[in-house]
Protein backbone atom coordinates (compact mmCIF):
# COMPACT_ATOMS: atom_id res chain seq x y z
CA UNK A 1 0.00 0.00 0.00
CA UNK A 2 1.35 3.39 -0.86
CA UNK A 3 1.60 6.00 1.82
CA UNK A 4 -1.37 8.36 1.81
CA UNK A 5 0.96 11.22 2.63
CA UNK A 6 2.52 12.72 -0.49
CA UNK A 7 6.30 12.64 -0.63
CA UNK A 8 8.48 15.09 -2.50
CA UNK A 9 8.08 13.29 -5.85
CA UNK A 10 4.48 12.07 -5.56
CA UNK A 11 1.16 13.34 -6.82
CA UNK A 12 -1.12 14.13 -3.83
CA UNK A 13 -4.29 13.67 -5.89
CA UNK A 14 -3.17 10.26 -7.15
CA UNK A 15 -2.14 9.25 -3.62
CA UNK A 16 -5.54 10.26 -2.23
CA UNK A 17 -7.34 8.49 -5.09
CA UNK A 18 -5.35 5.32 -4.43
CA UNK A 19 -6.14 5.47 -0.70
CA UNK A 20 -9.85 6.02 -1.34
CA UNK A 21 -9.82 3.10 -3.79
CA UNK A 22 -8.24 0.87 -1.16
CA UNK A 23 -10.80 1.89 1.43
CA UNK A 24 -13.55 1.12 -1.05
CA UNK A 25 -12.16 -2.37 -1.61
CA UNK A 26 -10.37 -1.75 -4.89
CA UNK A 27 -6.96 -2.71 -3.43
CA UNK A 28 -5.11 -5.89 -4.29
CA UNK A 29 -2.36 -7.30 -2.05
CA UNK A 30 -0.09 -7.45 -5.11
CA UNK A 31 -1.48 -4.95 -7.61
CA UNK A 32 -2.34 -6.96 -10.75
CA UNK A 33 -2.76 -5.67 -14.26
CA UNK A 34 -5.99 -3.72 -14.66
CA UNK A 35 -7.62 -6.63 -16.49
CA UNK A 36 -7.36 -9.00 -13.52
CA UNK A 37 -9.47 -7.08 -10.98
CA UNK A 38 -11.47 -9.64 -8.98
CA UNK A 39 -15.06 -10.27 -9.96
CA UNK A 40 -17.53 -8.59 -7.63
CA UNK A 41 -17.96 -11.56 -5.33
CA UNK A 42 -14.36 -12.85 -5.43
CA UNK A 43 -12.25 -11.96 -2.38
CA UNK A 44 -9.85 -9.06 -2.77
CA UNK A 45 -7.49 -10.64 -0.23
CA UNK A 46 -6.55 -14.29 -0.60
CA UNK A 47 -6.63 -15.00 3.16
CA UNK A 48 -6.73 -13.40 6.60
CA UNK A 49 -2.95 -12.97 6.66
CA UNK A 50 -3.01 -10.92 3.45
CA UNK A 51 -5.94 -8.91 4.81
CA UNK A 52 -4.16 -8.09 8.09
CA UNK A 53 -0.74 -7.45 6.55
CA UNK A 54 -1.73 -5.71 3.34
CA UNK A 55 -4.81 -3.81 4.45
CA UNK A 56 -5.58 -3.64 8.17
CA UNK A 57 -2.04 -2.82 9.31
CA UNK A 58 -2.02 0.10 6.89
CA UNK A 59 -5.44 1.65 7.50
CA UNK A 60 -5.68 1.37 11.29
CA UNK A 61 -3.78 4.29 12.76
CA UNK A 62 -3.36 4.09 16.51
CA UNK A 63 -0.56 4.91 18.90
CA UNK A 64 0.83 1.57 20.05
CA UNK A 65 1.29 0.80 23.73
CA UNK A 66 4.90 0.25 24.69
CA UNK A 67 6.18 0.09 28.23
CA UNK A 68 4.64 2.98 30.18
CA UNK A 69 3.28 4.61 26.98
CA UNK A 70 -0.45 4.11 26.66
CA UNK A 71 -1.95 3.10 23.35
CA UNK A 72 -3.29 0.14 21.42
CA UNK A 73 -2.12 -3.25 22.65
CA UNK A 74 -0.99 -5.11 19.53
CA UNK A 75 0.94 -8.32 19.01
CA UNK A 76 3.19 -8.80 15.97
CA UNK A 77 2.34 -12.51 16.17
CA UNK A 78 -1.41 -11.88 16.09
CA UNK A 79 -1.88 -15.25 14.38
CA UNK A 80 -0.58 -17.05 17.51
CA UNK A 81 -3.59 -15.93 19.59
CA UNK A 82 -6.68 -18.13 18.97
CA UNK A 83 -9.14 -15.34 19.81
CA UNK A 84 -7.27 -12.87 17.61
CA UNK A 85 -7.16 -15.13 14.58
CA UNK A 86 -10.86 -15.90 14.97
CA UNK A 87 -11.80 -12.22 15.29
CA UNK A 88 -9.49 -11.09 12.48
CA UNK A 89 -10.80 -13.85 10.22
CA UNK A 90 -14.34 -12.65 10.95
CA UNK A 91 -13.27 -9.06 10.19
CA UNK A 92 -11.79 -10.13 6.86
CA UNK A 93 -14.91 -12.07 5.84
CA UNK A 94 -17.20 -9.19 6.91
CA UNK A 95 -15.05 -6.72 4.92
CA UNK A 96 -15.20 -8.90 1.81
CA UNK A 97 -18.98 -9.38 2.17
CA UNK A 98 -19.85 -5.74 2.87
CA UNK A 99 -17.75 -4.33 0.02
CA UNK A 100 -19.87 -6.42 -2.38
CA UNK A 101 -23.29 -6.41 -0.70
CA UNK A 102 -23.33 -2.70 0.18
CA UNK A 103 -20.83 -0.76 -1.93
CA UNK A 104 -22.32 2.57 -0.85
CA UNK A 105 -22.16 2.30 2.96
CA UNK A 106 -20.68 -1.13 3.61
CA UNK A 107 -17.26 0.16 4.62
CA UNK A 108 -18.76 2.58 7.14
CA UNK A 109 -20.82 -0.26 8.57
CA UNK A 110 -17.71 -2.45 8.67
CA UNK A 111 -15.73 0.14 10.65
CA UNK A 112 -18.57 0.88 13.08
CA UNK A 113 -20.11 -2.57 13.59
CA UNK A 114 -17.14 -4.86 12.99
CA UNK A 115 -13.67 -3.34 13.27
CA UNK A 116 -14.22 -0.97 16.20
CA UNK A 117 -15.70 -3.58 18.59
CA UNK A 118 -13.29 -6.36 17.57
CA UNK A 119 -10.23 -4.12 17.78
CA UNK A 120 -11.38 -2.85 21.18
CA UNK A 121 -11.75 -6.44 22.44
CA UNK A 122 -8.37 -7.54 21.07
CA UNK A 123 -6.54 -4.54 22.54
CA UNK A 124 -8.49 -4.32 25.81
CA UNK A 125 -6.79 -4.33 29.20
CA UNK A 126 -7.70 -8.01 29.55
CA UNK A 127 -7.79 -8.86 25.82
CA UNK A 128 -5.57 -11.34 24.01
CA UNK A 129 -2.91 -8.72 23.22
CA UNK A 130 -2.76 -7.28 26.75
CA UNK A 131 0.50 -9.02 27.63
CA UNK A 132 2.15 -8.31 24.26
CA UNK A 133 3.59 -5.18 22.73
CA UNK A 134 4.72 -4.30 19.20
CA UNK A 135 8.12 -5.91 19.79
CA UNK A 136 7.15 -8.82 22.06
CA UNK A 137 4.74 -11.75 21.88
CA UNK A 138 3.56 -13.52 25.02
CA UNK A 139 2.07 -16.98 24.56
CA UNK A 140 -1.70 -17.10 25.11
CA UNK A 141 -3.09 -18.83 28.18
CA UNK A 142 -6.42 -20.64 27.78
CA UNK A 143 -9.14 -20.12 30.33
CA UNK A 144 -9.22 -22.76 33.08
CA UNK A 145 -11.98 -25.29 32.47
CA UNK A 146 -13.36 -28.14 34.56
CA UNK A 147 -15.53 -30.84 33.02
CA UNK A 148 -19.22 -30.44 33.78
CA UNK A 149 -20.89 -33.25 35.72
CA UNK A 150 -23.02 -35.49 33.47
CA UNK A 151 -26.18 -34.66 35.46
CA UNK A 152 -25.74 -30.96 34.61
CA UNK A 153 -25.30 -31.67 30.91
CA UNK A 154 -28.30 -34.03 30.93
CA UNK A 155 -30.57 -31.09 31.82
CA UNK A 156 -29.76 -29.25 28.58
CA UNK A 157 -32.23 -29.48 25.69
CA UNK A 158 -29.63 -30.85 23.28
CA UNK A 159 -28.32 -33.54 25.66
CA UNK A 160 -27.50 -36.74 23.83
CA UNK A 161 -27.42 -38.96 26.90
CA UNK A 162 -23.68 -39.58 26.74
Amino acid sequence: MTSPLPGPATDPVADLSALLGELAGDHQADPPPATSKPAGDEPVYRNVEAFVGDYLAHVVERRLASGPTSGLNWCPRWWAHPEAISRLYALWRAWETLRVSDPQTGMSIWWRDHLDPHLAALAAEYGPFSRCDPTKHTEPRPLPVELAPPEVLAQLPDATGT
